[in-house]
């Protein structure tokens, strides 16, 4: 009606193509804002207007040339085809929406499935996606203690029955199934188990259900729920597999330390006590009593050592070891650090250190780092020949600041690396085999590299790498303090 009283008021200024067209953009935004019977009957009315008020001759419904049926029955083709057409392409683009965000979610999906590492976390993001997908209050139903839980709080609690029964079947219950019975569910929801075999397994329950949630819902959402149900048996297959090899590890582990306890421990301990009973005969001579006692004394540190490594070991393996405190360290310390030790044990030392870049700092954790320090050099000083000092180097190459101690000793074998290191098995007659293991836990704790060649000139070459990323100059560290 508005746009009728807009054309007559400016008909001069339009004439009748002006207004045909007016009625036509009318006919079109009908089109689009409602359905098609509505743009149908908002066309006819624009003809009759059209006809009306501006076709001679005016205010009748007669019509007095061949050119102005021409105009009526072209503006009332064209606006039924164009209505037509909005319509469809309407309906093209609402579905071309749909199929959208039906992508996006098959896509979400379909990453959360790949990248699970965690069941929980899993079944939370997943029920999260179906959720929002169909717009549904979904619920994850967990077997503990003897009976099903949800997962929410705020969600109608199905009847116990329809839980024993999914359980016991692995089937789905809802009214597109042969296992739908309205007395029990009553609240209209949908039970879909994550096995298909009778299991304690989660079971996801649909809640709300009304009469618009078609058999083509229920079949979307059981696939989906498949898709979920294979990455959730993956991960419980996969803990499964990670909980046996645990067990495996930890019972070839307490075997080879029985082993090694049973032959290394019961030596130093058979040492110490016949030198003990020896000690407490009458008449011994001064050179023997020092002798004795000097016996005890290094047996005993070699026990301390060995149950300290142990210990080391088993504290560097435990979750705690993951918060260790990191400071900024340099390297001229450390082995400063790990020579005072010897000097405090009373023990030389023969060493060189070459350092390239003395004032290279990096993040660590000192003691760790001395230890493993300690723990190589121990190692070295082992299988090393000749008056030749033991050798450090320190250098910063690669992105990698690079400690490396070097001996002049039998050497490692050319296949040798870090993947070959194994818990309480040693080349020597005496020892557990520890030192190596513990220093390969702490180089991980630090993101770092242990890594084996061999020496020019014969010998081995250790090399402990420190990644460079956290790395920070003296200078760079002093202004970074002025600006805190």
């Amino acid at each position: 009606m508005l746009v009728t009283v807009v054309n007559y008021h400016f008909f001069s200024a339009l004439s009748i193509t002006g207004v045909t067209l007016m009625n036509l953009l009318v006919v079109v935004i009908a089109a689009y804002c409602c359905d098609f019977l509505v743009a149908a009957t908002t066309a006819f009315l624009a003809f009759l207007s059209i006809n009306y008020f501006f076709i001679e001759p005016r205010y009748t419904f007669e019509v007095a040339h061949l050119q102005s049926w021409v105009v009526l029955g072209c503006f009332l083709i064209v606006s039924i085809v164009i209505s037509s057409l909005v319509k469809q392409l309407k309906y093209q683009t609402e579905q071309s929406l749909i199929a959208k965000q039906h992508a996006q979610f098959a896509r979400a999906l379909a990453e959360k499935l790949a990248l699970a590492t965690d069941v929980q976390q899993l079944l939370q993001d997943t029920c999260g996606l179906l959720q929002a997908e169909f717009n549904r209050p979904f619920c994850i139903a967990s077997f503990k203690d003897n009976q099903y839980a949800l997962s929410v709080t705020d969600f109608t609690m199905p009847d116990i029955r329809l839980f024993e029964w999914v359980s016991a079947n692995g089937k789905a219950i809802s009214p597109y199934t042969d296992y739908w019975t309205e007395s029990i569910t009553h609240t209209k929801q949908w039970l879909i188990p994550f096995s298909r075999l009778p299991s304690a397994d989660p079971i996801l329950v649909i809640d709300k259900i009304n009469d618009e949630d078609t058999a083509e819902k229920f079949s979307a959402i059981k696939s989906c729920v498949d898709q979920v149900s294979q990455a959730y048996q993956r991960l419980i297959q996969s803990d499964k597999a990670k909980q046996a090899e645990l067990l495996v590890q930890e019972e070839a582990i307490q075997s080879a330390l029985l082993a090694s306890i049973s032959h290394d421990m019961r030596t130093p301990l058979t040492s110490i006590l016949g030198a003990a009973t020896t000690l407490q005969q009458p008449h011994l001579a001064a050179e023997q009593i020092q002798q004795l006692i000097t016996l005890i004394a290094l047996q005993t540190r070699y026990l301390a050592d060995t149950t300290e490594n142990i210990l080391s070991l088993i504290r560097l393996e435990s979750n705690q070891a993951s918060q260790i405190e990191m400071d900024w360290q340099s390297p001229e310390e450390l082995i400063g650090m790990a020579n005072a030790l010897y000097q405090n044990r009373g023990e030389s030392l023969n060493l060189v250190v070459n350092i390239t870049e003395s004032e290279q700092l990096f993040k660590g954790n000192a003691n760790l780092l001395v230890q493993a320090l300690v723990n190589l050099i121990d190692n070295a000083k082992q299988v090393h020949a000749g008056l030749e000092p033991l050798l450090i180097e320190v250098a910063h190459n690669d992105g990698f600041i690079n400690i490396s101690i070097n001996d002049r000793g039998c050497g490692f074998d050319a296949d040798f690396g870090a993947h070959k290191i194994k818990k309480f098995t040693s080349g020597n007659a005496k020892g557990f085999g520890l030192g190596l293991s513990i220093v390969q836990a702490i180089v991980n704790l630090h993101n770092g590299i242990l890594s084996f060649r061999r020496r020019d000139g014969g010998g081995a070459c250790v090399i402990l790498s420190l990644p460079a990323p956290a790395i920070m100059q003296p200078s760079e560290l002093i202004e970074c303090l002025i600006k805190t």
